[in-house]
């Protein structure tokens, strides 16, 4: 197993520390702005003119320069917090002292950050790791942030309303119980996904304020709204942009949504025709009269009165089965796409992908796959055999078109969901994420701490060769590990 070393980890660190507090700082001296009827600002100072310009914790305030009676320097504890971190040299328990002094002066953000450090510097620190996990579990009054609920609305236009949960805020136009049921997945799934990393010693960024949600009442709408913010996004049945840092889902059964309202109306009909024919069958007591009936192979059947009568109870047993099945169809896509997107969000706000580096897309998609697997009751917990994808997955090996792991690894196009190929490509990105965690489980969770900590220039690629070596160096060569994850899958597919 690759090892992290005490070095490696504080060259990210130096480098998060200086993106996260030091980027737009300027100097790290802060400006008192003393003024003449005896008032006083706090704040980084900007000359504009005849006019100063004060940026504060709280927002931007402007004076005019012949009401200041003088400027001096002063470090603001945002800037000292900057100075001591980047001053920790790898010392883990510094680092802990210093979480400790940032919350005594109220830096909430920068609390999390040197508790984050810390495990950066020693993955098992107890008293880091403690702290970290009190902060989340007990902090759970999260603020309600009537200006994040207020521009959601905004954004959204007429007829959204706000639910909050403990860590979620929903903006919806549905109707409110799906609004609700959504709050409920997305709460188990939160609670799931700390779980899941916590018990693998990664320690999850705790949050500062509710994760948003945007919930459209029908597909039609959500469309709709998609072509003009997320184009490319339109047909999907939801995402999660990182650059809004928002989710965004429909009600799939809902009687607005014309899928769905289409094939219920066509069960619907059916079920009118039998109730007809029912009608007409009881009215006649003539038990000698003959009904033909013409099955779905086009064969021909011929039953008498009381025959008739029990092979419409035989079809109205059969449309009871395909109503239930064609609920559970959309209800387990409402399921499957909040499961799957939440844990993209989660991911990205937590810590566990980085922001700032072109993650793999295998991996990004890969883990969220991993989440969503549902069982026959519909969603538990992670980690469930995904059948679908595992029957995928096996088919495009039988069929010839299969996607080698240099692919996987390599060429993240395969990924998009409009291309050619995204139906095997999703697949594959998940059975090697199936595969790793069962089979390189250390290895896997190293790999994903390495790439969290990376920060890349958003002009420049994650380069494929660059991709192999970083893989290679936790799992192996991946010539060998081609054909040991194929055997894996395979012989997981025997058992199902």
């Amino acid at each position: 197993m690759y090892q992290r070393t005490v070095r490696d980890r504080f060259i990210y660190l130096l480098l998060l520390v200086g993106l996260l507090i030091g980027s737009g700082a300027g100097s790290v001296w802060a400006d008192v702005v003393h003024l003449k009827n005896g008032g006083r600002l706090e704040g980084r100072v900007t000359r504009q003119g005849d006019r100063l310009k004060i940026e504060f914790r709280g927002g931007v305030i402007e004076v005019r320069g012949e009401d200041v009676e003088r400027v001096e320097k002063k470090a603001l504890a945002e800037d000292i917090f900057g100075g001591r971190l980047k001053n920790a040299s790898g010392d883990a328990e510094a680092c802990v002292e210093l979480a400790q002094w940032a919350r005594e002066n109220n830096l909430e953000k920068e609390y999390i950050l040197a508790l984050r450090t810390a495990l950066l510097i020693d993955h098992n620190h107890p008293k880091a790791r403690r702290l970290l996990r009190e902060y989340r579990l007990y902090r759970a009054d999260l603020p309600d942030n009537k200006e994040a609920a207020q521009k959601m609305l905004d954004d959204m236009g007429d007829g959204f309303g706000i639910l909050r949960s403990r860590h979620y805020r929903i903006c919806y136009n549905s109707v409110d119980v799906f609004a609700e049921i959504s709050a409920e997945r997305l709460e188990k799934l939160y609670d799931a996904f700390m779980v899941f990393f916590e018990d693998r010693n990664f320690e999850p960024a705790p949050l500062t304020d509710r994760l948003e949600v945007i919930l459209f009442d029908s597909a039609q709408e959500y469309r709709r709204y998609a072509r003009e913010v997320f184009p490319q996004m339109m047909h999907s049945a939801g995402f999660y942009s990182n650059q809004a840092q928002r989710s965004y889902f429909y009600d799939s059964i809902s009687e607005n949504n014309i899928s769905y309202r289409d094939n219920k109306e066509k069960l619907q009909g059916q079920q009118q025709k039998i109730e007809e024919m029912r009608k007409e069958v009881i009215r006649n007591n003539d038990r000698a009269v003959q009904y033909v009936v013409t099955d779905s192979d086009g064969k021909e059947k011929k039953f008498n009165r009381d025959q008739m009568l029990g092979e419409l109870e035989r079809q109205e047993n059969v449309l009871a089965g395909e109503f239930a099945r064609l609920r559970d169809f959309y209800l387990n896509q409402n399921i499957t796409v909040t499961i799957h997107e939440g844990t993209h969000q989660l991911a990205y706000t937590c810590g566990i992908h980085s922001r700032y580096y072109h993650n793999p897309k295998w991996l990004v998609e890969g883990l969220a796959i991993y989440f969503e697997a549902p069982d026959r009751s519909g969603w538990e917990q992670p980690g469930m055999l995904h059948r679908d994808r595992l029957k995928k997955f096996l088919a495009a090996g039988s069929l010839g078109r299969a996607i080698t792991l240099e692919e996987l690894i390599t060429n993240d196009e395969m990924l998009e969901v409009s291309g050619p190929r995204a139906g095997d490509a999703y697949a594959a990105a998940w059975a090697l994420f199936y595969w790793l965690v069962n089979q390189q489980h250390e290895q896997l969770f190293d790999y994903i701490y390495d790439l969290s900590l990376r920060i890349s220039q958003p002009d420049k690629p994650y380069a494929p060769q660059q991709r192999i070596e970083d893989f290679e160096k936790y799992f192996g060569e991946i010539g060998q590990l081609e054909q040991d994850w194929r055997d894996f899958m395979a012989e997981t597919g025997r058992h199902i």
